[in-house]
């Protein structure tokens, strides 16, 4: 099964190396697994592999426009679009790093330096941000057409754990919060 994404598409949307063409598709691969998954759910995931053309399937993937709630005209992106975002931030963070028989390796250069680990955690997170803002009008075409994409099940969301702590104190006052419903039980 072919990644949703080629290397040219990703290029025509945010650029990466020529050089780095190689860990491409599993870069992408990995991403997909990953960060599609947990967008779209294992089931539309798998149905947009296996049937990409589907003229729905092209919409979900290229991007439209579309009529929101309101009744004004958006144009989402495309799921490409948001994977070649997120293709990037993992890409920034691996690139510069080589498997070699005695181990990871990372190559220097005397004509150049590698930026420090925060600027590229800072592009990594903007590459993030851009990917989940072009998510939420996606979010909002597949809210809107929920009947075209009868795999995608907007309750499949997974919500972490919360705890229920109690006997916190603050200033000599003892105060139990239920998580779930954000109150003071008392």
């Amino acid at each position: 099964m072919a990644n949703l994404l080629t290397f040219s598409q990703q290029i025509a949307i945010k650029k990466i190396s020529q050089n780095n063409s190689v860990i491409f598709d599993q870069l992408c691969l990995e991403v997909e697994s990953v960060e599609l998954t947990k967008l779209l759910g294992y089931s539309l995931l798998q149905d947009l592999q296996a049937n990409p053309a589907t003229v729905d399937n092209a919409k979900l993937l290229n991007g439209c426009t579309f009529t929101d709630v309101y009744g004004n005209t958006a144009t989402q992106k495309g799921i490409r679009f948001i994977l070649a975002y997120f293709n990037f931030s993992k890409y920034i963070g691996e690139s510069f790093i080589q498997d070699t028989m005695t181990g990871m390796v990372q190559k220097t250069r005397q004509d150049s330096e590698r930026i420090s680990n925060g600027d590229i955690v800072r592009l990594q997170q903007d590459a993030r941000t851009i990917a989940l803002t072009a998510w939420e009008l996606v979010e909002q075409f597949l809210i809107q057409n929920s009947t075209l994409y009868p795999k995608w099940n907007i309750g499949q969301k997974l919500n972490p754990y919360t705890p229920k702590l109690s006997g916190l104190k603050k200033t000599g006052r003892t105060i139990n919060i239920d998580w779930n419903t954000r109150t003071i039980i008392n």
